[in-house]
């Protein structure tokens, strides 16, 4: 694949670099910046510190919450040595990508990622955390196009553990609560899901609508957006270009045909490496149900069996996964209390709630966090660095 063109610059609050005019390769978009950061996460703790307060405050009175005398503490120290399980295999299912598409990305970086994911997705709506992972791989030395296919594809086999959860759901427990906000999550991650096949498959059907959108752009705003030549990333620039679009048009189908590209070399080369990814991603999915499950027993709640938990939770999952808020804050914690009225009682459910969310969320996103904010600063370092050495 062609070596990137680019130059730095600080874009966002971060160090990210622009393209090279004319280099027509894959470029790094702008960066995760701390201001962003602090936002995002501001706004998740707010709705998180909300609705937990409304759970608190709305316990009916006389209602029983947790006593010391009934708190199991072996199930703590099974939920304490279960707490790595989810982060070790999403980074696992990386690592696994990485063998095939960038194999110099060590399985350490594929957990610094992961976090990563997660902190991101704490802060942007719709469970969204792809650009903190992109981030973190681009910083190990992966291109921009094959980072963002990693994540991807990690995302693909997320996608498939997930609709084998529903099918079960569905045709088998057929215990799913939610209707039509259930039906919403799972179409919601068919369209996905198509999207990211046709990238792979027909990314002209992508380019064309792009670049007829970007000739409008500029028509409306008068000739001010300027337009230039744009090749895919490993077509020779001795050919006549493919399209002409403005800056941000030519970065999306750089990363789409790139995408198209690590895709198709993935295929070739991983087949087995797939299996793997859907595997672990289905083992990180149901740890978060065993997770719960071991929350409610730690509380002393053994009003339902692990199966019951699980298919509750599985449309817990379901109905947050693309929840409009930051991390689903407020959305989670609601629909937990409904799902899983019937299992717990009312004097433990927001303890209940504080304990899941932190077990299974606040942790991994507070590691993300700190390695993101950690990586912000190396770059802004870096870059003071290196124009100070400009200046001299």
């Amino acid at each position: 694949m062609a070596s990137q063109a680019v130059c730095p610059t600080w874009e966002g609050g971060g160090f990210g670099s622009r393209p090279v005019p004319g280099s027509g390769e894959v470029t790094t978009p702008p960066r995760l910046g701390s201001w962003n950061l602090l936002i995002g996460g501001a706004g998740f703790v707010l709705l998180t510190i909300g609705i937990l307060w409304f759970q608190f405050h709305r316990i009916p009175q006389g209602a029983a919450g947790p006593r010391w005398t009934e708190l199991r503490w072996g199930y703590l120290a099974l939920l304490l040595l279960a707490l790595p399980v989810e982060t070790l295999a999403s980074a696992a299912r990386m690592w696994v990508v990485c063998r095939v598409l960038e194999p110099g990305v060590g399985f350490w970086t594929c957990v610094n990622a992961e976090w990563a994911n997660v902190a991101s997705s704490m802060l942007t709506p719709s469970q969204s955390g792809g650009p903190g992972q992109v981030y973190i791989l681009k910083r190990a030395g992966a291109q921009v196009g094959t980072a963002l296919a990693i994540s991807l594809l990690s995302f693909v086999g997320t996608v498939v553990g997930l609709l084998l959860m529903g099918l079960y759901a569905l045709f088998v427990s057929r215990t799913v609560t939610g209707g039509a906000l259930f039906a919403t999550a799972v179409w919601g991650l068919i369209a996905i899901s198509a999207l990211m096949v046709l990238a792979a498959v027909a990314p002209g059907l992508l380019r064309v609508p792009l670049a007829a959108a970007s000739r409008v752009l500029r028509r409306v705003a008068g000739g001010r957006v300027p337009l230039t030549d744009w090749w895919p990333p490993l077509v020779p620039r001795t050919v006549a270009p493919v399209e002409q679009v403005d800056r941000l048009t030519g970065w999306l189908l750089d990363l789409i045909y790139t995408y198209r590209d690590d895709v198709a070399r993935f295929v070739r080369r991983g087949k087995a490496s797939f299996a793997w990814v859907c595997l672990l991603s289905l083992v990180f999915l149901l740890e978060r149900c065993v997770m719960a499950y071991l929350c409610l027993r730690f509380l002393g709640v053994e009003t339902a069996s692990l199966r019951q938990v699980v298919e509750a939770q599985i449309t817990v999952i379901f109905l947050v996964y693309l929840a409009p808020t930051p991390g689903a804050a407020g959305m989670a914690e609601g629909a937990s209390l409904s799902i899983m009225a019937e299992i717990v009682p009312p004097g433990l459910a927001p303890y209940y709630n504080l304990l899941w969310r932190f077990s299974t969320v606040y942790l991994a996103a507070l590691a993300g966090l700190v390695t993101l904010l950690r990586a912000v600063v190396e770059d802004a370092r870096r870059l003071r660095s290196s124009l100070r050495e400009g200046h001299q």
